[in-house]
């Protein structure tokens, strides 16, 4: 199997690691490279789709996030690379399948590659921020400020009808719903958290107890499961349990 793949970074040197890397996966084909983004946007759009377009994210005159906008049906995947990790969560709105932090190894530049065409099977991964343990989350006070969340010290996500809170073991933290749809739907398909309910995802290592329907946390964090999650529960709880000899 061929996959095309075009290549599109301002930074000759960025440009050269990655190409390095693709040559040491003999399925990618290396269509063509640019370091120039508005020239990459003439010669793209008239030129037949591909199935990878890698692109940096900080580039002159057009961004990264910008260039994916108007170029996302030329590819059948899009890929940004970038060294700033607050730059993952824009990738959501153009629909972006994967995000490779700078400086990223050849390990997980592999990775990523198997996980939007995985070897002997037709079913491509989910596109997840989560790969390294942590995000990176918008505050919504007006200053632009980031909070990094750690996987392990997230407790609960609740969604709520104008946005979304994150309850973590030091801190709670709000940001807008609108940018969290697609960060929402890979929260709930993570294997360390289970949903309770329609607006309601809790991180299965923070239990501590369950009485009925109620679920207590760590922080004292206490929620109910609701009716229509009473069953996706149980079978975790009964999957859990502390079996004794037959």
């Amino acid at each position: 199997m061929s996959i095309n793949c075009i290549a599109i970074d301002d930074d000759p040197h960025s440009l050269e690691n990655l190409i390095a890397y693709m040559e040491k996966l003999p399925e990618l084909n290396l269509v063509q490279t640019f370091t120039e983004p508005l020239q990459a946007l003439a010669e793209i759009s008239v030129a037949s789709p591909v199935d990878i377009i890698f692109l940096d994210v900080e580039m002159p005159t057009l961004s990264g996030i910008e260039l994916a906008g108007l170029l996302r049906q030329k590819a059948k995947h899009l890929v940004f690379t970038t060294a700033h990790p607050r730059y993952a969560l824009d990738a959501f709105k153009v629909d972006a399948d994967a995000y490779l932090l700078k400086p990223y190894s050849i390990l997980h530049f592999a990775k990523t590659i198997n996980n939007l065409y995985p070897i002997g099977s037709s079913e491509q991964q989910p596109f997840s921020i989560f790969d390294d343990h942590f995000f990176y989350l918008p505050l919504q006070n007006g200053k632009n400020e980031l909070a990094r969340i750690d996987i392990n010290e997230l407790i609960a996500v609740e969604d709520h009808q104008e946005d979304v809170r994150f309850i973590t073991t030091k801190n709670i933290f709000t940001t807008a719903k609108i940018n969290f749809v697609k960060m929402m739907k890979m929260l709930k398909q993570h294997p360390g958290f289970i949903q309770i309910s329609a607006a309601g995802i809790i991180s299965k290592q923070h239990i501590r107890s369950v009485l009925g329907n109620q679920v207590l946390l760590s922080g004292e964090v206490s929620y109910a499961v609701a009716d229509s999650h009473k069953s996706l529960f149980a079978a975790f709880i009964q999957d859990n349990l502390l079996k004794g000899k037959s």
